[in-house]
């Protein structure tokens, strides 16, 4: 079995950090307790945030596909769209005025399937990654739930397939290259604690906005007394 490399690892730790940060601050924003306007330092940290994010998990998919089957790459697809639409659920039931319909695990459940018919073919991820970059946005209602719905309505999680299916793709067609013989690039100690988060993405990223939604919503009880719209 093909180890783990600890530079990935560490890689997709720093961006679930960076996330954590951004969602707080989306939260924030989500709240009306801080304002966070389109062109703004904040709203390019979620940007490089998510880019890092979807970037780490495609090269990761390039590297999983030389020691995982057709079976598991599905299984674990699976999971994820079943997690993906756990939170669609959860959402709509706490948020509905701004429920997830195609967030980032719906993204890498589908981005996982993609690249399942390239096994062998990796140089196929440069073309279709790049059509996707150049995708018209649909206007028609419930194209979100298949993420070809631009940025013009309210949910607190999304991740079209313009551009983020791109950057998954282009991803991984330059891990192909990057990691051809699958050995580090930047062998160097990294962190224990950061190697931890990279290894434990999911169950983290499940857990962290009920967390950071129920700090907010408790501080503002015993601040004001009353319950966050």
């Amino acid at each position: 079995m093909t180890r783990r490399l600890d530079e990935l690892d560490a890689l997709r730790g720093i961006a679930l950090g960076m996330m954590l940060v951004s969602n707080f601050v989306s939260d924030l924003n989500f709240f009306d307790i801080m304002d966070v306007a389109e062109g703004s330092g904040w709203w390019w940290f979620s940007r490089l945030t998510a880019g890092l994010f979807v970037a780490v998990a495609g090269v990761a998919a390039f590297l999983a596909s030389h020691k995982e089957d057709t079976h598991q790459v599905l299984y674990r697809s699976l999971r994820l769209a079943g997690c993906a639409y756990a939170i669609t659920v959860v959402t709509w039931l706490a948020i509905p005025q701004a429920f997830v319909r195609f967030g980032v695990l719906h993204l890498l459940a589908l981005a996982g399937l993609v690249v399942l018919s390239m096994r062998g073919r990796a140089w196929l991820a440069l073309p279709v990654g790049t059509a996707c970059l150049l995708l018209p946005w649909l206007t028609l209602s419930g194209s979100e739930w298949l993420g070809l719905r631009g940025y013009d309505y309210v949910t607190v999680d999304y991740f079209p397939l313009k551009p983020w299916l791109g950057v998954f793709l282009l991803a991984y067609f330059a891990g192909s290259h990057t990691y051809a013989d699958r050995r580090p690039r930047l062998p160097y100690k990294w962190p224990t604690a950061l190697l931890w988060l990279g290894r434990h993405t999911l169950p983290i990223y499940l857990l962290h906005q009920p967390v950071i939604m129920g700090m907010l919503l408790l501080a503002n009880t015993v601040s004001t007394g009353e319950l966050l719209p």
